[in-house]
């Protein structure tokens, strides 16, 4: 009867060693990054058990929209921007551009600015309001876009609306 303590103490011992053990079965692991992701590697050659190159932290999307894209009182504008510009710069993108009023009256404006990545995920959107534009005149706007992701194309939306609507 004495054994049977150290019996059950050794019972335990192993399934909980066993529990924290992987049993999947797997060649892979996965170790901590710098910045505290996962990175799967490769054990199944008994090389070393770092990853090759670190994973990124997961970035969100960045959201600047006061406005919701109209569907009622505007016309769609695109064709009054010019010298349209869209460039990474340091963590994020710069994007510029000109619109001209090419109507008799002030107008407003509203550009939304989308970056997508290549499998067209929108990835920013970004709101630009630029008030009482005068007839005829051209009006700059001027974005940085902090979303340090590479390989992104920007789209533009353009609304022209009557002032203050």
């Amino acid at each position: 009867m004495k054994n049977v303590p150290k019996a059950c103490m050794l019972a335990v011992g192993l399934m909980w060693f066993a529990a924290c053990s992987d049993s999947t079965g797997t060649d892979s692991d996965t170790v901590a990054t710098s910045g505290g992701d996962t990175a799967p590697v490769d054990t199944s050659a008994g090389e070393s058990t770092t990853p090759t190159e670190p994973v990124p932290p997961a970035i969100d999307d960045v959201t600047d929209v006061v406005h919701a894209p109209a569907s009622g009182d505007f016309v769609g504008a695109l064709e009054d921007v010019s010298g349209l510009t869209c460039d990474q710069e340091g963590e994020g993108w710069r994007v510029t551009g000109v619109v001209t009023n090419p109507t008799e009256s002030p107008v407003d404006y509203r550009i939304y600015v989308s970056l997508l990545n290549p499998e067209s995920a929108t990835r920013a959107l970004v709101e630009t309001e630029l008030l009482a534009v005068g007839p005829q005149a051209d009006a700059m706007f001027d974005e940085l876009i902090a979303m340090p992701d590479i390989d992104l194309r920007c789209v533009l939306r353009v609304e022209r609306r009557a002032p203050g609507t």
